[in-house]
């Protein structure tokens, strides 16, 4: 087992090196967000946290491909993908930072149009989404669901778009999705997929578990069915 301690970030980095392999991988978290931690249910304090690394039970867990890029948690394309990449620049992290950079961002990001065809069926979509997220496990981190369905070992992935409201709406909305109620908003769309094309008119960055990577006008993501083994609590 390597015993990564850091935040998603670094889990993302260590998991590359243990993808398809029988080393399992441990976690200390030490995150601002540490969604990964908490979408598979380890502790946050350091000697909780220990207790699993040292009795664990292990299981394998699915792994989402971006381009030559993997994550574990989410790949966040819309306006999650701004605030990830005006954060990632941020000395301060937390929630209220977070926040801030949220707002911010809100009030000048203008979604383009996006195009979707993923498998399985055929699934097609067109629209100025707000959020457009493909995630592998239900949170985002800080306690903020994005896909109250998603399992990361049942094979797919979890498409979830939302489209932009009213500013009062969309933070009354918010605060659902600090509640696992985001299936609650207007127009929010949940679709189970193993594969997603995404077409858009203007590049930019996305982000992989919070880490903002560059990404042309074409984006294919994939999933790699219980690719990694991790450490996780009995």
């Amino acid at each position: 087992m390597v015993v990564a301690v850091g935040g998603d970030g670094t889990m993302n980095q260590v998991a590359q090196g243990l993808i398809n392999t029988e080393t399992a991988m441990g976690v200390l978290p030490a995150g601002s967000g540490n969604g990964y931690a908490s979408n598979i249910g380890l502790p946050r304090r350091v000697d909780k946290a220990l207790e699993v690394v040292f009795d664990p039970v292990f299981k394998r867990i699915d792994v989402g491909k971006v381009g030559d890029s993997i994550f574990l948690v989410s790949c966040g394309i819309g306006w999650e993908a701004v605030i990830a990449t005006i954060f990632e620049g941020s000395r301060i992290r937390g929630v209220l930072p977070y926040a801030t950079t949220a707002l911010t961002t809100y009030l000048q990001y203008e979604p383009q149009i996006i195009e979707i065809a993923a498998q399985p069926n055929n699934w097609t979509y067109r629209g100025r989404p707000m959020l457009l997220t493909v995630a592998n496990m239900r949170d985002y981190g800080l306690g903020v669901t994005i896909a109250p369905n998603a399992l990361a070992d049942d094979g797919l992935l979890d498409l979830c778009l939302a489209p932009r409201h009213s500013f009062l709406i969309d933070v009354k909305f918010a605060q659902d999705m600090m509640r696992s109620r985001t299936d609650r908003i207007p127009g929010y769309i949940n679709q189970k997929v193993t594969s997603v094309k995404i077409t858009r008119s203007i590049p930019g960055n996305i982000h992989v578990d919070g880490t903002p990577i560059p990404a042309g006008e074409e984006i294919e993501i994939s999933i790699m069915p219980a690719a990694l083994k991790v450490a996780v609590k009995e």
